[in-house]
């Protein structure tokens, strides 16, 4: 068996991972970022983030193919290395983020931990204690919208086995059937019966499970708990209703009203799109519509806070994801003539210059795929071949204006 070095293993890694299209810890680390300007200002956010001082979070606004999505990616890798826990999630049909509680049951079980590489906060909790619990702000009686989720994690730790498992999974948004979680309070505290308190809903109290949880990471030594909200642009499908709900939601998770005290901070990624079709559109128009139903709904603060996203989301928080500079480019595609000579003991003789002259205007996981093409067949067959983008077909990227709501469309 041949031995690698650390340098032969480190190149061959991120080489498989630009191979994939999936990019790791390692290869964001070590390759040149294409957009240092939007990374620095994430950074930025996380590096002056306390408990005192939530920052308000981001959108990211970009065309599709033009790599919103590996901004999340730098910003995920980043915020680990910053000692955050990470969760991740795409909106879909499923999870539209106008059910504030269904959007928690699809976050919480995604959480991602520095010093884990196994998804879930279980194994970080399971390292504390109930004696613990006083250093926290979790048993403050007035932390939360509602003190049934803080309940429910203190008897965590007075539980085993299966019970145990159930108040785990409600923590994640499988709820347990009140009855069924009185049973298992009453069992382990009998002298101590479970307070009376409004029935916990989920369309009501959703905002108390996402509290909780932050101050769980907080709870167990980390930093605070940062998401990424990939595909905003889904909420164009929802009805107008819902898309108010989901426009609230987010604001507040954002936190652009400065009232989030939990440690949570939240980035998110957008279609341009969106503004296109639903922010400024010529049939729709949500920056007008909005507000007014908003009022009509809940009432003058939440129409006062429509108004707040709408700014914010095109003006001091949003990002846009600009194409990469050619210079830039031919930084990162000699990066990958370097990791490919490393990792296969080799010298490459490829010009990035003629590569992009080759292929014009294309996206950044074209110029990519493209190199390591050359790079494969230089290396195995020692020829150097042309490229052209009919040689690399993207599937078509964007959206027809029919993905959107309609105006009509009502639920």
């Amino acid at each position: 068996m041949n031995d690698y070095d650390e340098n032969i293993i480190t190149s061959m890694f991120i080489i498989e991972s630009l191979r994939s299209g999936i990019p790791t810890r390692l290869s964001t680390r070590y390759l040149p970022d294409l957009r240092l300007n939007l990374t620095e200002s994430i950074k930025n956010d996380l590096e002056n983030f306390d408990a005192n001082n939530i920052p308000p979070g981001r959108i990211i606004w970009g065309q599709y193919g033009q790599g919103k999505t590996h901004v999340l990616t730098t910003a995920e890798h980043t915020a680990l290395d910053l000692g955050f826990a990470v969760s991740r999630v795409s909106l879909s049909r499923e999870v539209s983020c106008h059910n504030l509680f269904k959007f928690y049951g699809k976050v919480a079980p995604r959480i991602k931990t520095p010093d884990s590489t196994s998804v879930g906060i279980q194994k970080a909790l399971n390292k504390k204690g109930r004696v613990d619990l006083p250093e926290s702000p979790i048993l403050d009686t007035d932390r939360y919208i509602h003190p049934l989720p803080a309940i429910i994690f203190e008897d965590y730790y007075c539980t085993v086995g299966e019970e145990q498992d159930n108040l785990y999974g409600d923590l994640m948004g499988i709820r347990v059937p009140m009855a069924e979680f009185r049973r298992i309070h009453n069992s382990n505290h009998p002298e101590f019966p479970l307070p009376k308190f409004d029935t916990f809903k989920e369309t009501v109290h959703a905002k108390a499970y996402f509290g909780l949880m932050a101050d769980i990471i907080k709870f167990c030594g980390y930093k605070g708990w940062v998401l990424l909200i990939d595909e905003v642009e889904l909420m164009g499908r929802l009805g107008r209703a819902s898309r108010l709900r989901a426009y609230l939601n987010l604001n507040w998770l954002l936190n652009w009203n400065s009232e989030m005290k939990y440690p949570i901070y939240v980035l998110s990624a957008a279609a341009s799109s969106l503004q296109d079709y639903l922010f400024f559109g010529k049939k729709i128009n949500d920056r007008d519509i909005m507000p007014e139903l908003a009022e009509i709904k809940f009432g003058s603060k939440e129409k006062k806070e429509i108004k707040n996203f709408f700014d914010k989301a095109i003006g001091e928080c949003s990002l846009t994801v600009s194409p990469a500079k050619n210079e830039d480019l031919i930084q990162l595609l000699n990066k990958v003539v370097e990791f490919h000579g490393n990792a296969y003991q080799w010298q490459p003789l490829i010009d990035p210059n003629e590569l992009i002259e080759q292929l014009g205007s294309q996206t950044a996981r074209t110029y990519i795929r493209g190199m390591l093409e050359k790079l494969d067949i230089q290396y195995l067959y020692n020829e150097d071949i042309k490229l052209n983008a009919e040689n690399l077909i993207e599937n078509p990227l964007g959206e027809d204006r029919e993905y959107f709501s309609d105006e009509e469309k009502e639920e």
